[in-house]
C-alpha cells in the first residue's frame, strides 16, 4: 500500500484550497525553490503591477554589464513583499540567462539583526555573501573574499573575482533606514542586483537620494473586492461542490469601515476556516461572516490558553 504524500488530505476529505504545496499556512510564495508556486500569484495588492514594472525595468539588461541595481519593495507587514521579491528574482534569473549571464540567487535575508547598527549589519551581510560565494565556488580568486570584513573594498573588487558571464541576485535582509538603502543603491557592483524590503515610507527626497539605479516597487493592503478575488482563485482550483463557496458579503462584512486587509491575513483566515470545514461530514451551503468570526474566536481561545 502506497503511503500518502505529506500534503495529501485525509482519505474521504477534499483538499484545502488555501494550502499551497510545500508551504505553511502563511509562508510567502517562493518559485525560486518550488516552480509550481509561479501559478499561485493572484493580482491583488498591486503585486501584478509591481511585477510588470520590474519586468519593464529589466527588459534590457545590457546596463548591468556596467553598473548594478537595487530593487526596493515597500509595503506594510504581511502585504506580500517577500513573495513579490521571490517572484521578481525568479523571473530575473531566467531573464539574465537569456542574455548569456549565469545568474545565482543568494539569500541573505537572515544574515543581519534588525536592531544592530548599520555598519554591523553591512559587515554581517557582506561577510555572509562572500562566504556563500566561496562555498558555491563562484570566486575565481580570493581578493574579494579576503576583504569580506571590509564591505566597501569587497563590493568594489567583487566583479573582478567572478567570471565575466556570472551575475548575482542578492536578497538582502529587511532594511528600514534610508542611509542603509542608499549604501546598497550606490555600491551595487556591475552584474549584481540587490533586492531589499522595507516598511518605511519614502518621500520624493528619499527617492532622489537613492537615485536612478533604484527600482521602486510597492505593495499594499486591499479591500474586500481584492480579498474576494484571492478567495475565488483558490476555491476555483477545486471541482465545484467539494467545499462551500464564500457568501457574497462575507469578506465585505469582515473588511469594513475603510480597513485594508493583507494577503497574509487572508491566507491565514481562509486556510483556517476551510481546514475546519473540509474534515466535517456536514458542511454549510456557504461560508458566511459568522464562520469567519467563529474561526477568530477559536484562535483567540487557543492563544489565551498557551503559556
Amino acid at each position: 500500500m502506497n503511503p500518502q504524500p505529506p500534503d495529501a488530505p485525509p482519505p474521504g476529505h477534499p483538499p484545502n484550497p488555501f494550502a499551497v504545496p510545500r508551504l505553511g499556512s502563511t509562508d510567502p510564495l517562493n518559485p525560486l525553490w518550488y516552480a509550481e508556486h509561479v501559478n499561485y500569484y493572484v493580482p491583488v495588492d498591486n503585486t501584478e503591477g509591481s511585477f510588470e514594472q520590474c519586468q519593464g525595468r529589466f527588459a534590457d539588461v545590457a546596463h548591468l554589464h556596467h553598473e548594478g541595481r537595487l530593487v526596493l519593495v515597500r509595503g506594510e507587514r504581511g502585504c506580500g513583499k517577500t513573495a513579490l521579491v521571490n517572484r521578481c528574482a525568479h523571473w530575473l534569473r531566467d531573464r539574465l540567462g537569456r542574455d548569456g549571464l549565469r545568474a545565482e540567487v543568494v539569500n541573505l535575508r537572515q544574515e543581519a539583526h534588525e536592531n544592530d547598527p548599520i555598519p554591523t549589519r553591512r559587515e554581517h551581510t557582506c561577510r555572509a555573501l562572500l562566504d556563500k560565494l566561496n562555498e558555491l565556488q563562484l570566486l575565481r580568486h580570493n581578493l574579494a573574499y579576503e576583504m569580506r570584513d571590509r564591505p566597501d573594498d569587497a563590493y568594489r573588487n567583487l566583479p573582478g573575482c567572478l567570471d565575466t558571464d556570472q551575475a548575482l541576485i542578492v536578497l538582502l535582509p529587511p532594511v528600514e533606514l534610508i542611509e542603509e538603502l542608499h549604501y546598497y543603491a550606490a555600491r551595487a557592483p556591475r552584474r549584481m542586483v540587490f533586492f531589499a524590503e522595507t516598511t518605511s515610507a519614502l518621500d520624493r527626497r528619499d527617492r532622489d537620494v537613492l537615485g536612478r539605479n533604484t527600482v521602486h516597487l510597492e505593495v499594499d493592503g486591499f479591500d474586500h473586492r481584492h480579498a474576494a478575488r484571492f478567495a475565488a482563485d483558490r476555491l476555483g482550483r477545486l471541482k465545484p461542490g467539494l467545499l462551500p463557496p464564500l457568501a457574497d458579503t462575507a469578506l465585505e462584512e469582515y473588511i469594513d469601515d475603510g480597513r485594508l486587509a493583507t494577503i497574509r491575513e487572508m491566507q491565514w483566515l481562509l486556510f483556517g476556516v476551510y481546514e475546519t470545514l473540509r474534515v466535517q461530514d456536514e458542511r454549510p451551503n456557504q461560508v458566511t461572516w459568522q464562520d469567519l468570526a467563529r474561526h477568530f474566536m477559536r484562535e483567540a481561545r487557543r492563544l489565551r490558553e498557551q503559556p
